[in-house]
């Protein structure tokens, strides 16, 4: 990472955090431990990413719906084909308005068989980032629970303190209302978390296939270096134009415009008296200038779509782009925040030992280096999930 120290957190992350933190000493920076090794259920389904990746695609319905229409897509175009060869034997080669409906109904059947690998590639690749999102976003709850329980265990302390000095006389009873109400308002908040969080990890397993109640636990290599986009790309007008060039949904869009140029020249053909050469260049003998138009309103509307769309991926793709490196700069910040919450603690620590503060006061500084860590660590996943989306454009 650019300029900083190198976050040291090699381990493997999973659905699964510490219920208490072990900090980080004083002499270094080194995050909590959130995403550590943790026992696991014995009936638990411990799955890899790539696992999970494999058991969400095969679940997928829409996979399984593009698969069933290409076999169907497959058998359709060897019937028309059957049709086209009829028609042409019957009416001895004459360009009749059968054979150019049936011509054109090839035409659309081969291209959707053409945009299957786009379309599948498409798909999948969506499947695994609703995966990747999925854990990403149960991570994040882990860690807010770890957050709240530190909390609700400093607010515990704080209100047992409260309640000692309103005995003695140096506390009002709405001191300790305010204490009490501060407890139950994050026990509160962790019931509602937990609620949250057991919704996700129903809903990655329903992603998976898996019955609901089947726990899940998904291992995964988790690094916090976000790396470099501006090195990874280089010059971004040519890392677009590249995207650009093999994005599967401007494929299929540039097949649509290929498909209405063709029709359009048919029409336009058949009109000027240009008569067909081969069979598979049917002619409509019906077509007029309303066809020709509408032909060439498909055709405009095919180029619009076209020349929008990569307009509107291109510049998705900068933007995204300086998203990536804003998240960067974030991340060299939440670093400073770490450091400054590492030096408030030591110099806390020292306090208390000199008897100038209070346990308490200690704790909360703990908790501005939980919640530091937990910036950068959440900051990791946001940065990992975009960089998912730049790399495939297509979701933008």
């Amino acid at each position: 990472m650019k300029g900083i120290r190198k976050v040291a957190l090699g381990l493997v992350a999973c659905l699964a955090f510490t219920a208490v933190p072990v900090y980080a000493s004083d002499e270094v920076i080194t995050l909590l431990p959130f995403p550590a090794e943790v026992a696991v259920n014995e009936n638990a389904r411990v799955l890899t990413l790539e696992e999970a990746f494999v058991l969400a695609r095969r679940n997928n319905s829409s996979i399984e719906a593009l698969n069933d229409a290409m076999i169907f897509a497959e058998q359709q175009r060897r019937s028309l084909a059957v049709d086209y060869d009829n028609t042409w034997g019957f009416s001895m080669g004459l360009a009749d308005q059968t054979a150019a409906t049936v011509s054109r109904a090839i035409r659309s059947t081969d291209l959707l068989i053409g945009s299957a690998p786009a379309q599948t590639r498409m798909r999948e690749t969506l499947s695994d980032f609703f995966v990747l999102n999925a854990v990403y976003t149960i991570q994040g709850l882990e860690l807010d629970v770890v957050f709240l329980n530190e909390m609700i265990a400093v607010n515990r302390v704080s209100l047992n303190h409260v309640e000692l000095r309103n005995r003695l006389g140096m506390a009002s009873d709405m001191e300790v209302a305010s204490a009490r109400q501060a407890l139950e308002l994050n026990q509160a908040r962790l019931r509602s978390l937990n609620i949250g969080l057991e919704s996700q990890r129903a809903g990655l397993n329903n992603l998976l296939g898996l019955p609901r109640n089947v726990d899940v636990v998904i291992e995964h290599d988790f690094s916090l270096e976000l790396g470099d986009i501006s090195a990874r790309v280089g010059n971004i007008t040519a890392y677009a134009d590249r995207q650009i060039a093999r994005d599967p949904s401007l494929q299929i869009l540039r097949r649509q415009l290929d498909n209405a140029q063709h029709n359009y020249d048919t029409t336009q053909n058949w009109i000027q008296n240009v008569f067909q050469a081969r069979p598979d260049q049917v002619l409509n003998s019906q077509a007029n200038a309303t066809d020709r138009a509408g032909m060439l309103n498909e055709l405009n509307a095919a180029s619009r779509g076209l020349r929008d769309a990569t307009n509107d991926m291109r510049e998705g793709i900068h933007n995204t782009y300086n998203q990536l490196r804003q998240l960067e700069e974030l991340q060299e910040m939440t670093l400073i925040d770490l450091q400054a919450a590492h030096d408030l603690y030591n110099t806390m620590k020292a306090n208390f030992a000199a008897g100038m503060t209070t346990q308490h006061a200690v704790n909360d500084v703990r908790l501005l280096i939980l919640n530091a860590e937990a910036n950068i660590i959440k900051n990791a996943m946001n940065y990992k999930l975009l960089l998912f989306t730049f790399d495939s454009p297509f979701m933008l």
